[in-house]
């Protein structure tokens, strides 16, 4: 019995011990599970904090480069403005691409009086990809349907434009030309170029407004040189006429040639003569010449030129007008001048023109253009009266 009683004793010890080392084992299965969880969390932890100084220290460094963009950006904009031609405008608004944007690659390209072609004016990061005198049409590619529609263009909001749009862009993109913003330079509807950008360095703080803005200050600055240049040349015009004097003649020249070749767009010249017997004797030469002038202002483009050459004749150059458009151009004045009437109720007379066109990437220079515009055919033009 007493055996019995001990055999007993000695069953429950190591069931009690066996239970035992089973919660211990669960403890300590819990206790490692509990240390494992902790374990992770704690790195979790430690990786969001690490995120968390990162995204700190990147929202402070995006602060101060906001900071540095409000406090450079009117610096950029006096000089812009202080530029003496378009060239230098262009020049000054790349560099600040460079500075504001810290974009690697940076384009502009100027738009023509007619505000249709567009061509390289100046760029940096991308002597491989285009080339000097680089041109387009409104509408080509990237650049063109920036110009076109006057949005600021992203390239990868792309794919939301029309099947039609994207397939004109890869048609006629400049290859291997791929800027990631084109924003136009525009102001009241007149086209003054675009700015490309691409390539960028650092955060994208304030990229499109700031793009904006400097495609606003760019398209101001060279509205003020265009006027600049329209008062200068107020400043020596032709009393009679209001067209430029004939010391205008090859300066003006030059430049709309250096247009053509630079742009690929064409350009027409006339010379108009008044066929008046004994002209310099002709008493109302000066009126002749007034009333036709009048008339002629109100027939041109703000983007044409007009020269008086000589007391009975004068020399209209039409950029972006190819021979078509000269042959309209001569018809309409051969046919309305000759019917003018004077003060005296006399007509204003007979009228002869001569017409050339330059076509478009041409490289002439002026006493070229007017001895070609003088060699050719003289028409002679009574009017249409009734």
């Amino acid at each position: 019995m007493v055996v019995g009683l001990i055999a007993g004793l000695l069953v429950g010890a190591a069931v009690v011990f066996i239970i035992f080392q089973s919660l211990l084992k669960k403890k300590e299965q819990e206790a490692s599970d509990t240390a494992v969880l902790l374990t992770r969390a704690a790195r979790k932890a430690t990786s969001e904090a690490s995120f968390l100084e990162k995204k700190v220290k990147k929202l402070e460094l995006e602060r101060q480069e906001g900071s540095d963009l409000i406090l450079l950006f009117p610096d950029l904009v006096k000089r812009i403005f202080s530029a003496r031609d378009g060239d230098e405008v262009v020049e000054f608004v790349n560099r600040s691409c460079q500075s504001l944007l810290k974009a690697d690659e940076t384009a502009v390209f100027l738009a023509d009086r007619t505000g249709a072609r567009l061509c390289l004016s100046a760029s940096n990061g991308l002597e491989d990809v285009v080339e000097e005198r680089t041109n387009l049409g409104l509408g080509d590619g990237f650049v063109g349907l920036a110009a076109e529609t006057g949005r600021l263009l992203f390239r990868g909001d792309l794919e939301k434009e029309s099947v039609l749009v994207r397939r004109k862009l890869i048609m006629s993109d400049i290859p291997a030309f791929k800027p990631d913003y084109a924003a136009p330079m525009q102001v009241e509807g007149v086209l003054y170029g675009v700015i490309t950008a691409g390539a960028f360095r650092g955060a994208d703080t304030m990229r499109e407004e700031t793009l904006r803005a400097l495609a606003a200050v760019g398209a101001a600055a060279l509205e003020n040189v265009r006027v600049l240049e329209r008062f200068g040349k107020s400043t020596s015009l032709d009393a009679e006429t209001g067209f430029c004097k004939n010391s205008a003649l090859e300066p003006t020249l030059e430049n709309e040639l250096e247009r053509v070749e630079r742009f690929g767009s064409a350009l027409a010249a006339i010379e108009l003569v008044v066929n008046s017997t004994e002209v310099e004797d002709n008493p109302n030469i000066r009126e002749i010449m007034t009333v036709a002038a009048k008339h002629i202002h109100a027939s041109l483009r703000n983007i044409d030129v007009g020269v008086r050459t000589g007391s009975d004749s004068l020399i209209l150059l039409l950029p972006g007008t190819d021979a078509e458009g000269l042959q309209s151009v001569t018809g309409k004045l051969g046919g309305e001048l000759p019917k003018l009437k004077l003060d005296s109720g006399e007509f204003l007379g007979a009228v002869s023109i001569k017409g050339y066109v330059v076509e478009g990437g041409s490289r002439l220079d002026a006493r070229d253009m007017l001895n070609r515009l003088r060699s050719q055919e003289i028409m002679e033009f009574d009017g249409y009266y009734e």
